[in-house]
């Protein structure tokens, strides 16, 4: 993505979710994984792009 600071949490949405989701630095990062909580899907949606609506600051 091109940051050039380091954050922990983002506030995103994502097809029919949205919520916050933090960086869990147990997950093996060879991967590109998003965990959503059943909370978080609001409607359903075909709608793929990930949008950043804002990141914690330090």
């Amino acid at each position: 993505m091109g940051f050039r600071r380091k954050f922990s949490v983002m506030q995103i949405r994502y097809g029919g979710c949205k919520g916050t989701v933090s960086v869990n630095p147990d997950l093996d990062y060879t991967e590109k994984q998003l965990i959503l909580r059943k909370s978080m899907h609001k409607f359903i949606s075909t709608h793929d792009v990930l949008e950043l609506c804002k990141i914690s600051a330090p």
